[in-house]
């Protein structure tokens, strides 16, 4: 259980500090769009978003399991 959970975390701590980074370093003004491919780009076919997604979630998963030993 404390395996999904961290992996839970690290998703949701993921998905927050990447909307944070990706609002500040790409401001989006109005009436403007972000095409398909620079998505694409800063997602998939980046190599450091697959490697801090892989982190994020050893890392939820860590604290998690230090958290259920602490409370045992």
């Amino acid at each position: 259980m404390w395996m999904l959970k961290g992996a839970l975390y690290g998703v949701f701590a993921f998905v927050v500090f990447g909307l944070y980074f990706f609002f500040t370093k790409y401001p989006v003004r109005t009436n403007s769009a972000i095409s398909v491919n620079t998505l694409r780009y800063l997602t998939i076919n980046n190599f450091w978003f697959w490697t801090v997604l892989v982190l994020m979630v050893c890392t939820g998963c860590a604290c998690q399991r230090l958290l259920s030993e602490i409370r045992n």
